[in-house]
């Protein structure tokens, strides 16, 4: 089984897209490159995210085999964010939580992230962090976060992008930190140093559809030099696990 643990629906920006996500879209992209599962979220976690996570929810509800749902949690709603992580789960039935520090602009670090860190533990949720080199969603910001909540499941998404080196090695002191794949640089071994850093367990495939193109994002995993066994673990059976899959 190959999981995309990391790819949205909505109105896209930065043109990634020609328009916006469709389900269509993905369906077409999942048949094309052999996904059998894909984790979506909204793409405007900073724009009515609470309107985007009903609509993603829906997406799940009709098509219950193909998709499970990542909802966009933004903490700069005080309050109301640790209600909607509660909505996530007793509503909506979302199978993760979703935080995009750049997008929202608060840092990954922040206080403003306790209430919904603490009510994400509790029901359950891994929790995905969109990573990077600038300033809010830094691999150092999220290491800080995951060493005050060791009991979070924390996907690193883009093992940092840019910032791979830091984010890679922050996973390797943070025995909570996952590392998705999605968008990370496709230089030689960085897959290799992944897996030397945090083992073969604590790495997952995403596509970030349709940010980042498909084709490259699958191959840099397929054609890595690691074993087929590795290349399993990494494509789905740790997103499995991670997602509670049987």
């Amino acid at each position: 089984m190959i999981i995309d643990i990391h790819s949205h629906v909505g109105d896209p920006w930065f043109a990634y897209w020609k328009k916006n996500v469709e389900v269509e879209d993905h369906l077409a992209s999942m048949e094309k490159y052999g996904i059998d599962k894909r984790c979506i979220s909204w793409w405007q976690p900073h724009n009515a995210p609470d309107e985007g996570n009903v609509k993603i929810a829906e997406i799940v509800r009709k098509y219950p085999d193909k998709f499970m749902g990542f909802a966009d949690i933004n903490p700069r709603w005080y309050k109301q964010a640790v209600d909607e992580v509660v909505k996530a789960r007793e509503e909506l039935g979302m199978t993760g939580l979703k935080f995009h520090p750049a997008a929202c602009h608060y840092h990954s670090d922040s206080p403003c992230l306790n209430r919904v860190m603490e009510k994400g533990i509790e029901l359950g949720f891994p929790m995905l962090f969109h990573c990077g080199c600038d300033e809010y969603s830094h691999p150092h910001n999220l290491g800080r976060l995951a060493a005050r909540f060791p009991e979070a499941t924390i996907i690193m998404a883009h093992m940092g992008e840019e910032a791979w080196f830091e984010g890679i090695s922050t996973a390797g002191v943070n025995p909570n930190i996952i590392l998705d794949t999605t968008g990370s640089f496709n230089w030689y071994r960085i897959i290799n140093f992944a897996i030397e850093t945090v083992g073969e367990d604590r790495v997952v495939f995403g596509m970030d559809f349709p940010a980042y193109n498909p084709g490259p994002e699958i191959s840099k995993v397929k054609d890595a030099d690691i074993t087929d066994a590795q290349k399993a673990k990494i494509l789905g059976k740790n997103a499995a696990r991670i997602l509670g899959l049987k």
